[in-house]
């Protein structure tokens, strides 16, 4: 009796390791594993195709990697990481060793294509295309210095190929928030993050308005009659487009950074606050936390023969590039832009 009993608890204990072995496969497993547990688990598995009941892992293929960031930074254990769940990619990191910042945004170059802002909360945006969508959030960290990264950035797209409907665009804008908050608590980040919960799907597109009934990213323009615009919100990334003049934007902390990747400086490249060259007139501003220096630039719309001199910009152009520069650095809590030069 003795053994029989002995016998049929070792059965039941290899049967359990066994289910549990099992469960291990399961893709909601998977996915809670991935990326050191910061992955909301819920969304990610929704943008992937599978239900958080299937059992069905074989074939479900889920991967992460960390990689080297600038020896200026020290990134908190666990950070500076990419993972995969299945063709939903993300990238997490600080702010100030950011090296994917504009890793997706910066090939969105299609007019159409404008950083949308993400509501509830959250400092981030959208891009979307015919055939995904991308996102990124920034979060500061008010008990990190820039050495220690400032704030967390993480970048999230979609499976490649699979339209950008409404649910996925809402999906995807919950699981990138979501990542960024579970890092921020895995990190010890103290900040004040969005919420989750209250996302509703960013738009799709800019729109194309009348100048003079702009309400967001290009309100009060007057050199132009039309132009193209996305809502106003407290995005890191900001563009307006002037219809037959001029392309503004605004980029802060690790996109204003990237920007200054292609030519070593500060301000979005430049080595002065503000500034006209062939290419591009800017100005700046100070920002707090992880927004760092924002970025504040007109430049011709690409495709354009325009080219610019010391007096590039018409009058009302330089009141457009102003206005645009101070309403954003207004939402953003920074102080005022760097006056043009005369």
């Amino acid at each position: 009796m003795k053994r029989r009993l002995i016998s049929s608890a070792l059965t039941l204990a290899v049967l359990g390791a066994g289910y549990y072995g099992f469960q291990l496969q399961y893709p909601a497993a998977k996915t809670a594993r991935v990326c050191s547990g910061m992955l909301p688990v819920d969304p990610v598995l929704s943008l992937a195709g599978k239900s958080k009941l299937s059992l069905l892992g074989l074939g479900f293929h889920v991967s992460s990697r960390q990689f080297d960031v600038s020896s200026d930074v020290t990134e908190p254990p666990g950070l500076a990481t990419t993972c995969d769940v299945d063709g939903v990619v993300l990238s997490i990191e600080t702010a100030s060793g950011a090296h994917n910042a504009y890793g997706f945004y910066s090939f969105q170059r299609d007019q159409d294509s404008f950083p949308v802002p993400l509501d509830a909360g959250w400092q981030g945006f959208m891009v979307t295309d015919e055939d995904e969508a991308t996102t990124s959030v920034l979060l500061s960290c008010r008990n990190w210095t820039p050495e220690e990264g400032s704030g967390i950035l993480v970048v999230g797209e979609s499976p490649y190929g699979s339209e950008p409907t409404k649910a996925v665009r809402l999906d995807l804008a919950r699981t990138v928030t979501g990542a960024a908050q579970r890092a921020a608590e895995k990190t010890g980040c103290a900040t004040e993050p969005g919420n989750s919960g209250k996302l509703t799907p960013p738009a799709a597109e800019a729109a194309t308005v009348r100048a003079s009934d702009a309400t967001g990213t290009c309100k009060g323009m007057t050199s132009v009659t039309k132009v193209r615009e996305t809502a106003a919100g407290t995005s890191p990334a900001e563009e307006c487009l002037l219809v037959g003049g001029l392309q503004l934007a605004a980029a802060y902390g690790p996109f204003s950074d990237a920007s200054k990747a292609v030519v070593d400086g500060k301000y979005g490249g430049h080595d002065t606050p503000s500034g006209t060259d062939e290419y591009t007139a800017w100005t700046s501003a100070t920002c707090q936390g992880a927004l760092g220096i924002g970025y504040y630039r007109a430049s011709p719309v690409e495709g354009s023969n325009r080219e610019f001199t010391s007096d590039a910009l018409t009058k009302e152009e330089r009141a457009d590039l102003e206005h645009f520069a101070e309403q954003s650095a207004a939402r953003h809590g920074c102080g005022a832009p760097a006056a043009l030069p005369s």
